[in-house]
């Protein structure tokens, strides 16, 4: 697992590589991350010679709209020559252990690099919390507004809390096309804009509610609402 993760960063410095040695972990990890890539070993139990753990993990996250087509690269033995049994999982590619560096280097490289759709074309944004999985219908949501380490979500209808989440984190799993970040607290939906106070830096809601415009926001902001600057 550590050399994979040298790997990674190798390939990308800039990547967050989170590991899970179960895959109870793993899948709190793609639900509440937005994961590019999974490197899965297909024996998560090395005391049952019998064990495709890893096989079943992957086939529960295939079946997760948001990573229909996200690579994935299976860890196995010389031994296992049942590679037909994971082509209904689309796997990308297989690391055959005991692996070689440059070869596995050459693949995740490539990995990273496989278009894919972009998760954000996603139209449910999922957290967790007190344990149980929710989703919110992200064509309701108005804005989201980060406050005192909490974000607040704020719906047609209603307004929900997520602890521990940031703007950044949470702007990666939304659609960019749609949703817009402001000022350094704040993400909108153009779809609920009314209007926009460039001289002032407000944004005027459909709803009667007015967002401000950061001013170092301003003319990313309005660029990317496609204004004249």
């Amino acid at each position: 697992m550590d050399a994979l993760v040298g790997i990674v960063k190798e390939c990308d410095s800039t990547s967050a590589v989170y590991c899970a040695e179960d895959s109870a972990m793993a899948y709190k990890y793609a639900m509440e991350e937005r994961i590019d890539l999974f490197l899965i070993d297909i024996m998560l139990n090395d005391n049952d010679m019998n064990d495709v753990s890893g096989i079943i993990f992957a086939d529960k996250i295939r079946k997760i709209e948001r990573y229909y087509f996200v690579p994935m690269i299976f860890l196995t033995s010389l031994e296992d020559y049942r590679m037909n049994a994971y082509q209904n999982l689309h796997c990308y590619g297989y690391i055959e252990k005991p692996f070689e560096f440059k070869k596995v280097k050459e693949i995740i490289n490539k990995a990273l690099q496989f278009p894919v759709k972009d998760e954000r074309s996603n139209r449910f944004l999922y957290y967790r919390k007190d344990g149980i999985l929710f989703s919110i219908d992200t064509e309701q949501i108005v804005y989201i507004e980060a406050a005192k380490r909490n974000l607040y979500v704020h719906l047609k209808e209603e307004d929900i809390e997520l602890p521990y989440k940031t703007c950044s984190s949470i702007f990666r799993e939304l659609n960019a096309e749609i949703f817009l970040q402001c000022n350094r607290n704040v993400i909108v939906n153009r779809e609920f804009i009314s209007s926009v106070d460039e001289t002032n830096r407000f944004i005027h809601l459909k709803d009667g509610n007015d967002l401000e415009i950061g001013r170092i926001w301003k003319k990313k902001f309005l660029k990317e609402l496609k204004y004249d600057n």
